[in-house]
Parts: C-alpha cells; structure tokens; sequence
C-alpha cells in the first residue's frame, strides 16, 4: 500500500456459508429475466420493447436473473480487479489488487486473490501465498484433496488463508470483524461456488434500483444494495447478465481511513475486466504448479509467536513513515547511524517511551538515533497529530522523535510477532536486535545491544541462536502436516 494508506490493519472477513437452494424457504419469487438478444427484424421496434419491458423490471427481478444466469454457467473468466482509490495531499491514487476468477464446471477454478494464488483441477485444491512480509509464511503450499466440489469453506476457514485471501493483508481493513467469514470475495467466485454465498447480491436485505449506465460500452442495470447495514452498488450487463462492476460499502474499511480529514475521495471499486461466459478454457488453465522451493502442507502453520523477527540478521525491506509535520519518511533517512525504534501499540505502551526517551538522553553523546513509532491503534478522533502532542506530554520526551506507522504496515515489513517491542538497524540497516516491551530486562537488553552494534558486532546471529527452539518448533509443525505424497500424486512432478 501506498504511504498513508500502507495497510495491514486486516480486514473484516465475514464469509456466509450458503445454502445451496437459491428461495429454499422464501416466498415465490420473481419472474426470472430472459437475455435480451439482437433482434433480426424491425430493431429500432424491438429495441423500444426491450427498454420499454426493462424499464419496468425490479431490483430483485434483476438480482434473482443474475443468481440463476450464474448458476447456469458452464463456464466463466475474467481479469478482475479491485481497485482502493483515494485522493492524499491533492494527489489520487489507485492501488489495484487481484481479484481475477476462472471458473468451469467439474470443480475447476483458478484465481488471484490478493496476496494469494488459488487453483483446482478438478481433484485438488492447491492454495499459494505469496509475498508475505509479516507472518513468514512464504514457503508453505497449501494443497487438499477432494471429490465433488472445490473446498472453499475450508480454505477460508483456515485463518492464514482467511486473512491472506481475504484482503486484510493489503487493504485498510476493519479489523474487529476478522473472525467471521471475508466479505471480500469475488462476486463471481460466490456466484459459482455452492459453498460460498455474497453478502451483496444473494444476502441482499433490500434493493433499489437506479438508472442505467453504460460501462466500456456495455448497456448496464445499476442495482444498489443493502445488506448488514452496508450498501454496494452493481453494474449488470442488461444483456449477458455479468456483472462488470461493483462498488464496495466503505464501511468495511478502517474507520481513520474513511474519516480522516487528509484523506479524501475514497472508493473501493472492483471491474470485472474482459469477463465471458460459456467460453471453453484451456486444461492447462487449472494446472496445479509445483512451487519447488515451498513445503506443501494440509493446512498452513503459524509462526510461533515468541520469535519477534524472522529478519533478524537480515535487511529490512524499504518502509516509508510519516513525519510529524505529515512529511513522508523513507527508511533511507536511518541509514547510516545505529537506530533504535520503539514500536507502540496502544495507550498501555505509552509509559515505556519515558524509559526509551532516558536511554536516548544516556547515549546521546553516542552517533544514534531513536524513532518512536505509532499507528492507527493510537490515533484517536481528533487525529494523529494530537496524538503526537498527548504523547510528548505524557512522558515528557526530549531525545527522540515521532512517526506515524499508517495502517501498521511497516511495521509488518520487519516481521514483527510481538509489539509493543524495540528494534536495533545497523548503519547498513540489518535488523541486530529485537525485544518485546513486556520483558523486564528490554532498557538493559537494549542498550548493551546499541553500544555493541555502535562497536562494530553482529549481534544478530547470537539473537537467533537463542531462538533456535522456537524455530524448531515451527518445522516440526510443517513436517506433521505435509502433504508432499499428495503433492507427488500430481501428474508432472
């Protein structure tokens, strides 16, 4: 994610499982709406007909022609994406994110989604998470066997996956809904999936219809609607009965980022690029890919919590923070000098930047600097810059200086287990030294680390070796659940 917006604030993943009878228990429905098709005679009549009888068509009318036009596809692909758009300091920015569904019947599907990779030939479901900054989870590969139809309840019960797939990994999501089912899923992927339903469209509480639009030169229904308190809008293919866009409810965002006074304009807008149906695709589509340097697991494993950085000993990737006059700071601006960052997480934290604030006064005769960072976990009503002010008051701070962590994004690019916890960079920006708050020991522990550093030691490789046994134990958990037999059944490898 981008500067403010630079997100792991993970979002809200409430998946419904579905009920696989579309109107079981419900009243009679709606007559369905049939295609509209090119009239081969007297089209300027027909086409009066058309928009004279779809004028006169309901929301639900359209929405229940959507569920069944669906559900009848025998296939189905697109190159969707969804896109968080917002406007930061007279800048716009859209930030696109995965979101792309290839489906046919027989329990093949391949997509990305977000910060992972999903694919089914029919017999195996294999689920690849890749580039993960915060959880160390980069070599797992997730794989399932099954008969009938493609696992996704499970997938997205696990809660690595959940959080992955689910987009709280890259977008501003509300955290406190983590634990329910995503909301955020393709439309179409629930569309076709017995298993999975769509808050929007088959959970709808009530609907509106609005004027028609066109959309890349398709004649669109526009259909507004609500569901748990949140409306989406979507743009249906008067024709087809695809859906080519959908705009998302904001209140599944992060609070701040909605009402923030510096961020404006925000959308989250998903286009369903190029989408067809009943197009044949090719087997090689839904082909399960050896990823060759990951372990392939029955289910994904968690780091053990009591490591606080796989990084240690390595460079941390380049974060960006935010000054406290809101001027955008790169990590380039610590290179050079040993660095110490004490890392909040909310007000039971903040005593600890008084003791940080005295280990910065003690060695200020040396070449360090200290950082102490915060985020949207610290960021009241009145914004952060106050929270700035209720902090140097708070402790009274003379020798470090403030940043604000938008979304706690950089601080998932250190990997980090544990916060609230102090950090030691290098000159070179390697990562020496890492420890939680919660040990009584961490002002000693820290500062002999900082003059050690300052004298030129690797502190790093001592770190690790004491946390060896945590290490241990997390490839003795990817060993009890690997699926490497399963991974050999596959045809190719």
């Amino acid at each position: 994610m981008n500067e403010f917006l630079s997100s792991k604030y993970w979002f809200a993943m409430v998946f419904v499982v579905l009920v696989a009878c579309f109107g079981c228990g419900q009243g009679e429905r709606p007559p369905v709406i049939e295609p509209v098709s090119e009239p081969a005679q007297g089209a300027e009549d027909a086409e009066e007909a058309s928009d004279l009888r779809d004028s006169e068509l309901s929301s639900v009318e359209i929405l229940d022609s959507v569920i069944q036009r669906y559900a009848e596809a025998k296939s189905y692909q697109d190159k969707a994406v969804l896109y968080l758009s917002y406007q930061l300091e007279g800048r716009q920015t859209q930030e696109p994110q995965r979101w792309s569904t290839v489906w046919e019947r027989g329990g093949k599907y391949a997509g990305a989604l977000f910060n992972g990779k999903v694919a089914a030939n029919g017999g195996i479901l294999s689920c690849y998470i890749f580039d993960i900054e915060s959880e160390n989870l980069d070599n797992q590969h997730l794989l399932m066997d099954f008969q009938n139809s493609v696992p996704f309840n499970e997938l997205f019960s696990d809660s690595i996956a959940k959080y992955f797939l689910g987009g709280y990994s890259d977008l501003p999501l509300d955290e406190s809904k983590l634990d329910g089912w995503p909301r955020l899923i393709p439309p179409p992927l629930s569309l076709l999936t017995p298993q999975l339903s769509n808050q929007w469209i088959q959970l709808s509480e009530q609907s509106v219809r609005l004027a028609n639009q066109e959309i890349d030169g398709r004649s669109c229904f526009v259909v507004r609607s609500l569901s748990d308190g949140m409306t989406a809008d979507l743009w249906i293919d008067r024709e087809t009965l695809i859906i080519h866009q959908i705009s998302l409810p904001l209140k599944l965002l992060v609070g701040e980022v909605v009402t923030s006074p510096e961020i404006r304009d925000v959308e989250l807008l998903a286009k369903f690029h190029d989408a067809v149906f009943d197009v044949p695709i090719p087997a090689d589509r839904f082909a399960i890919e050896d990823r060759g340097d990951a372990i392939p697991l029955g289910k994904f494993v968690a780091l053990p919590e009591a490591i606080p950085s796989r990084l240690i000993g390595q460079v941390v990737p380049s974060f960006q923070l935010v000054g406290e006059q809101k001027v955008p700071i790169s990590s380039e601006q610590f290179r050079g000098k040993v660095t110490a960052i004490l890392w909040l997480a909310g007000l039971s934290s903040y005593s600890s930047v008084r003791n940080f604030d005295m280990l910065a006064g003690d060695l200020s005769n040396k070449p360090f600097q200290f950082g102490v960072v915060y985020s949207d976990a610290d960021v009241n009503q009145a914004g952060s810059l106050v929270v700035v002010d209720e902090l140097a008051a708070y402790t009274d701070v003379k020798n470090v200086d403030f940043y604000f962590d938008s979304l706690t994004k950089a601080n998932k690019l250190f990997q980090r287990n544990v916060v609230p916890s102090v950090v030691v960079l290098d000159e070179n920006m390697r990562l020496q030294f890492s420890v939680p708050i919660e040990n009584d020991n961490w002002e000693r522990d820290l500062k002999a680390a900082m003059l050690r550093v300052g004298d030129g030691e690797n502190v790093s490789e001592e770190m690790r070796q004491s946390y060896g046994r945590f290490i241990d134990s997390y490839r003795q958990q990817l060993r009890a659940v690997s699926a490497q037999k399963l991974l050999d059944q596959i045809e190719g490898n």
